[in-house]
C-alpha cells in the first residue's frame, strides 16, 4: 500500500512539475505566474531580462503543495545591480523526502537604451529520487524586455535553449523547454495588469495597490483552470508577500515570501 501511495504521489510530482519546479515568490505567484514582463526580483526564475531596474534586495520563499507539508517548494532570489546590468542568484528545491528537483540559476541582465533590455540564465539541475539515484544536467536560458512607453511594457523569453536533458543509468528525463510571452500595463499608479502565453497555458493578473503599504493581487491561468491570489505589505525596507493557489482537483498550495531591501 504504501509503494502504491508513493509512486502515487511522485505521478501528481511529475504532473505538475513543468509548472511548480520554478517558483517565482508570492508576488507573481498571485498574478498568476505572470513573469514574462513584470519587472520583479523573481525574474531570476522568469525573464531574465526583466531583472533590470531592480535595486540590491533579496528575498526566500517557502511554498507547500496542496495543503501538505510532505510537498515543498522553497526558493531563494538575490539581486545586485552595476550600473546598466544587474546580477541575480536563484537557489530552487521542490518535492519531498522520495524526490527532489534542485536548480541554481546565475543572470545576467543588462540594458540596451531606454527601452530594450536582454537577459541570460546558466542553470544546474539535479533530479533526484531515492532508490534510483540521481543526475544532474546544465541549461541556458534567454530573455527580452522591450519597454514599448511607460506604461506598456512587452516581454520574451524562452528556458533550455539547447534543449539539454538529464542522462543517468537510472534516469532519463527532459529539461522542459518552452518560450514565453508576456505583456505588462500600468494603468496607474497603483494598477498593474499584466498576461503571460507559452504553448500550453494563458495566464492573467492584476495588481492593485490598495494603500501606499498594502496591495491585492488575483490571476487566472487556463489549461487547467487555476485561481491565484495573494496580498502583499512592505515597509522601510521589508518586504512581505502571501499567496494562494487553488487547483481544481488537488485544493490549495499556501506560500510566504519575505525580503529586504539593501
Amino acid at each position: 500500500m504504501n509503494k502504491k501511495i508513493s509512486l502515487f504521489t511522485l505521478g501528481i510530482l511529475y504532473t505538475n512539475m513543468i509548472v511548480a519546479q520554478t517558483n517565482l515568490g508570492s508576488r507573481l505567484t498571485a498574478m498568476g505566474n505572470n513573469g514574462a514582463a513584470l519587472k520583479d526580483i523573481w525574474a531570476v526564475a522568469a525573464n531574465p531580462a526583466a531583472l533590470v531596474g531592480i535595486p540590491a534586495m533579496a528575498q526566500l520563499t517557502h511554498q507547500e503543495h496542496f495543503l501538505t507539508k510532505e510537498i515543498r517548494h522553497q526558493a531563494v532570489a538575490l539581486t545586485i545591480p552595476f550600473k546598466h546590468q544587474v546580477v541575480g542568484v536563484s537557489l530552487q528545491q521542490y518535492g519531498m523526502s522520495a524526490f527532489r528537483n534542485s536548480k541554481v540559476g546565475i543572470v545576467i541582465a543588462k540594458q540596451f537604451g531606454p527601452k530594450l533590455a536582454f537577459g541570460l540564465r546558466a542553470n544546474y539541475h539535479q533530479f533526484k529520487i531515492s532508490n534510483y539515484g540521481a543526475t544532474i544536467a546544465f541549461s541556458v536560458d534567454l530573455g527580452t524586455i522591450y519597454q514599448f512607453t511607460d506604461e506598456l511594457c512587452f516581454g520574451f523569453y524562452i528556458n533550455n535553449l539547447s534543449k539539454e536533458t538529464y542522462r543517468s543509468k537510472a534516469i532519463n528525463n527532459a529539461i522542459p523547454t518552452t518560450t514565453y510571452f508576456g505583456i505588462a500595463y500600468r494603468t496607474s499608479d497603483k494598477l498593474i495588469l499584466a498576461s503571460t502565453i507559452n504553448k500550453d497555458i494563458i495566464a492573467v493578473g492584476i495588481d492593485y495597490q490598495l494603500i501606499k503599504a498594502f496591495s491585492i493581487r488575483s490571476g487566472l491561468s487556463f489549461n487547467p483552470f487555476i485561481h491565484y491570489f495573494g496580498i502583499g505589505f512592505n515597509h522601510s525596507k521589508f518586504v512581505i508577500d502571501f499567496a494562494g493557489t487553488k487547483h481544481p482537483n488537488l485544493g490549495y498550495s499556501p506560500q510566504l515570501t519575505i525580503g529586504y531591501v539593501f
